[in-house]
Order: structure tokens, then C-alpha cells, then sequence
């Protein structure tokens, strides 16, 4: 039921209109900034100070250290703590990061050290084969492309960097399905399968048996291929990058038309990669 307004005295209705043109004129002051949110904000200043102070700490040192309350601060630490980017110790209460925060950690940093590895190692690469080379990882979505170069052609092939690829039909997921632990991918691998029989399409993979075959091959070989799997007219090829306990790091690979890149398994291609990648490993240490 819609009511009538009340009309408001003359000097109000003057006074919200000054105060809304000065909000105008102070929202395009700022125009130059996206709008965030506060609270998102506040939590990473206590992660930042945690970070930047010796240990776990009691709320009254965080807090100040902080800038804020206790009381304010004991609230945004409860929604951390449910996070599991922070810990409270059962036996003297004090604030440590949680076991989110450090898997957090971990991921940056290997993923600074794989960029910082790989990135030169692809340059050379690419600069040898004259192929569009990237560097892959298996990431929370799955096989997840890091670092892409291209090379000048009439038609380039275009991944950007964060391209989450399918398990069985690209060079860098027959790797991860090859060399992760099975848990890692049995899922994504059934879906894609069931994605196959009902897609009706000529795919290679369209049972767990035959999926078996090709992962099997991947090891024995050391490198994948696809020709025309993922796209059609494009090959590609990809090598393990694997650390002292042969678990995988990252996948190196090269992709480029079928009538200019070398798939064979004993060409340039696949040579030039397995190199890269025994460099790669050397400079891990």
C-alpha cells in the first residue's frame, strides 16, 4: 500500500541538496579509484601486520599494532579464524596464521619461483623452435597455463595466461593426468569421458580403459601429444617437469599448425623441450 510523503520544511530539502551536490562533487574527486569494500580491507591489514610481526600474538598487541580496537579486531579475527587464514592456540589464546594462510603462501611462492625458473627458459625456447611455447601448472580449476609466448604468424594461437585446459584432449592436461597422484583427477576425468560419449564427436579417449592406455603411453614416452584435439590444425606437445621426489612442478609446451611443427618423436621439438625441462629441475635445486 503506497503512502503519501510527508513534505519536508524548506531548509531541510536546501540542506540534502547542498549535502548531495557535495557528494557529486566528492565522488568525482575519487572517480580515479574503484569502489572496495571496507571490511575485506581491514582483514588484510591484520593479515599484513601479523605477517610483519615475530610470531603469534595476544589481541591487545595485535590490535594496536593494528590500529584497531580489541573488540574490533576480535570480530574480524573470528571470521579469519572460520576461514582458516588464522589460528587461535587452545593453550594461551594467542593469533597465528592458519593453515589456509600458509597453503596460500605456498602457492605464491612456488608460483614466483616457477615464473621466475621458467620465463627465461621459454624465451630460449621459443627462439629455437620457432613455436608458440607456454608453461603450464595444475592449478585449483585444473591444468592451468602460467606464461604463453607466441610467435609472429599469419594465424596465431592465442591461450592467455590463466586458461584453465581440458584433462585429455591438451598436451598440458595429459601431462597432469600422467604425472599427479590419481585422486588429484579421477574426477575430471570421468566427467570429461561421460562429456565425450554424449558429445557424439571422433575423440580418442571415451572410456577409463583407453584413458588408461594414453596416460600409460604419456610416462613411457616422457611428453604428451595431441594433434588437432584441441583445435583443429593444431598440435601440440608438452614434457613433465619433475623435482627431486619425481613429483610434478610444471609442464613445458610447444604448439603450432600441424604442417610447421615437428611432432615426432624424435625431432627437434620434443628434444629442445626435455632439455628445457632438465635445465628447469637444475635451477629448482
Amino acid at each position: 500500500m503506497l503512502q503519501a510523503r510527508a513534505a519536508e520544511p524548506l531548509g531541510v530539502g536546501l540542506a540534502a541538496g547542498r549535502a548531495d551536490k557535495k557528494a557529486v562533487r566528492s565522488l568525482s574527486r575519487a572517480d580515479r579509484r574503484q569502489i572496495g569494500v571496507q571490511s575485506v580491507e581491514i582483514a588484510g591489514r591484520l593479515l599484513k601486520t601479523l605477517a610483519q610481526l615475530g610470531g603469534p600474538q595476544t589481541l591487545k598487541d595485535f590490535s594496536a599494532v593494528a590500529g584497531l580496537s580489541p573488540a574490533k579486531a576480535h570480530r574480524y579475527l573470528v571470521s579469519l579464524i572460520r576461514e582458516g587464514l588464522i589460528e587461535q592456540s587452545a593453550i594461551d589464546g594467542r593469533y597465528d596464521f592458519g593453515g589456509a594462510a600458509r597453503e596460500i603462501g605456498r602457492a605464491a611462492i612456488n608460483r614466483l619461483d616457477i615464473m621466475r625458473i621458467g620465463a627465461p627458459l621459454l624465451v630460449d625456447l621459443r627462439n629455437v623452435l620457432q613455436q608458440t611455447v607456454f608453461l603450464g601448472v595444475w592449478g585449483n580449476e585444473g591444468p592451468t597455463v602460467l606464461y604463453w609466448l607466441d610467435v609472429p604468424r599469419p594465424v596465431s594461437v592465442i591461450i592467455r595466461p590463466g586458461s584453465i585446459l581440458p584433462l585429455l584432449t591438451s598436451a598440458l592436461g595429459l601431462v597432469c593426468a600422467a604425472y599427479l597422484p590419481p585422486d588429484l583427477t579421477k574426477r575430471r576425468i570421468a566427467k570429461e569421458i561421460d562429456e565425450h560419449k554424449r558429445s557424439g564427436l571422433d575423440f580418442a579417449v571415451k572410456s577409463q580403459a583407453q584413458a588408461a592406455r594414453k596416460l600409460t603411453d604419456v610416462r613411457a614416452r616422457g611428453f604428451s601429444l595431441v594433434r588437432g584435439d584441441l583445435i583443429r590444425g593444431i598440435d601440440a606437445m608438452a614434457v613433465p617437469v619433475l623435482d627431486f621426489k619425481k613429483d610434478l612442478v610444471a609442464v613445458l609446451a610447444a604448439v603450432g599448425p600441424s604442417k610447421s611443427i615437428d611432432v615426432s618423436s624424435n625431432g627437434k621439438s620434443i628434444r629442445e623441450l626435455k632439455l628445457a625441462a632438465q635445465k628447469f629441475v637444475g635451477l629448482i635445486g
